[in-house]
């Protein structure tokens, strides 16, 4: 297991074929690696070997994130970011060498409001949100929606409500901010994800260098600006200021708030962490942390209630909010391909379904039924029309009532009456049911002598059937003081 300077050196050149080491020294690390500064011939480079298991699954997550950043996405950012040289076997783990990151550190509890170092802070924050989310889906990164990270935000109070160490004041002002929507309501953007002082390094009052990209992703932006409220809540709004200069956002109402959320619920994590490792003294340590909370609002108190009674955007600010809205054109479909599946399939259905479609008529149908279906229909029509007049027609009884409709052709307004000539015999009941008329007609048809051996068997075309007898018209039938004799209407 490599402890010293000179194994670390000797490990970094068997991962870096042809590296020359001209020196080497100690380097105060991360905690849970073994590191060193080497002295190569263009610039000093650092080997780390991991200690722990969770010190080597982090380093993992850091190789994958420095992975993704490729030369497109490094130019973009205003500082430098380790890259990645080589890697070998260190016993049960590995040795990684990579670019070394000159600068100073600084502790978040020496950021005054007023600090020169809030502006450079500001746009290396922003210039990270800035990347294309391609750097996250091309290199196989964590991509987090709003919903997901309101979930994941809930699922660590759950658990910190179920160790029962936790207030109900801060029980309650955790759980107001994960049930408001409006606070929920963001585009996630590339995150660092486990940004902290420890992570920059300055130079001149500039940020020359960001390490730690173990959890670079998609998420939350607030995610990188909570650290800035160990300095005070004075110091995260004068960085949120040129942050959204620098972005060109719009209000930071709720992201100000979410950062103050995840700020305090990293106290929740700490409690966690002592149970589930069974650390007494870390737990005792969030307990005291979750009681000083209960007195004070807190930083997200006083965010919550500030969004509550926050003042209308002002002119800027909705601008700002306006460009943001991305254009979409009139002409898309905002139908995915699935909804556009289903519409199909229900018109489908619809047209289908017999409950919709109206019966349409049948051509098929004999000349007799025909005739029926007509003079149902003029039958309707006409007690429609003239129920007034018609209330008192009879049936005709006998045939000297209808020998003399013949005489009814001159009667004005008498459709049909050219038609009366083959009105039948009186002896020939009218009909009032097609049952009994194809019951009389059957009967009216004699029985054929011819084998059915020698009959034809070409159907018999609709010419050469007998006329079908037809009903008489309800407004044509006579009234009783009319049986006489025919007289005009």
């Amino acid at each position: 297991m490599a402890s010293i300077p000179f194994t670390l050196a000797a490990l970094a050149t068997s991962a870096v074929p042809g590296l020359v080491v001209s020196g080497v020294r100690g380097h105060d690390g991360e905690e849970g690696f073994s590191s060193a500064i080497l002295a190569g011939e263009d610039a000093e480079l650092l080997v780390r070997v991991p200690r722990t298991q969770a010190a080597e699954v982090q380093q993992s997550a850091e190789l994958l994130g420095l992975a993704a950043l490729t030369d497109g996405p490094r130019d973009r950012l205003p500082f430098a970011v380790p890259r990645t040289l080589g890697m070998t076997r260190a016993g049960d783990t590995r040795a990684v060498v990579s670019t070394a990151i000159d600068g100073e550190r600084f502790a978040v509890e020496d950021l005054a409001d007023d600090a020169l170092l809030l502006q450079p802070i500001a746009e290396a924050i922003a210039a990270i949100h800035e990347l294309p989310h391609t750097v996250a889906l091309q290199g196989g990164l964590p991509t987090r929606s709003a919903q997901d990270l309101r979930l994941r935000a809930t699922r660590v109070i759950d658990r910190a409500e179920r160790t029962r160490l936790l207030p109900e004041t801060i029980l309650r002002r955790w759980q107001q901010a994960v049930e408001s929507a409006e606070l929920w309501d963001f585009s996630p953007t590339m995150v660092h994800g486990s940004l902290d002082a420890e992570q920059l390094r300055v130079a001149e009052d500039r940020v020359v260098g960001v390490l730690g990209w173990s959890e670079l992703s998609i998420g939350d932006p607030a995610s990188d600006l909570c650290w800035l409220l160990g300095a005070g809540p004075e110091v995260l709004e004068g960085v949120l200021v040129r942050y959204g200069a620098a972005r060109n956002a719009g209000s930071s109402g709720t992201l100000r708030t979410r950062a103050a959320l995840y700020h305090e619920l990293e106290v929740a994590r700490w409690l966690l962490h002592g149970v589930e490792v069974h650390d007494a003294s870390v737990v005792d340590d969030a307990v005291a942390m979750l009681d000083r909370m209960v007195g004070v609002t807190g930083p997200l108190g006083a965010a919550m209630l500030a969004q509550v009674a926050r003042p209308p955007l002002g002119e800027h600010e909705a601008i700002a909010l306006l460009d943001e809205v991305p254009d979409v054109p009139d002409a898309v479909d905002h139908r995915s391909d699935t909804a556009a599946f289903e519409a199909l399939d229900e018109d489908r259905m619809f047209g289908v379904d017999t409950d919709f479609i109206e019966p349409l008529p049948d051509e098929d149908a004999t000349p007799a039924e025909a005739g029926t279906a007509d003079a149902a229909a003029d039958t309707d029509a006409a007690e429609a029309a003239g129920s007034a007049d018609l209330t008192g027609v009879v049936e005709p009884s006998d045939a000297a009532g209808l020998s003399g409709a013949a005489d009814l052709s001159d009667a004005a307004d008498l459709s049909g009456a050219a038609d009366l000539a083959q009105v039948p015999d009186a002896q020939d009941t009218a009909y009032t049911s097609d049952a009994s008329f194809r019951a009389a007609t059957a009967a009216d048809v004699p029985e054929s002598d011819i084998p059915e051996s020698e009959q034809l068997t070409e159907p018999i075309s609709d010419d050469e059937l007998p006329a079908p007898r037809k009903r008489i018209p309800a407004f044509l039938r006579l009234r009783p003081e009319d049986e006489a004799g025919p007289t005009g209407r």
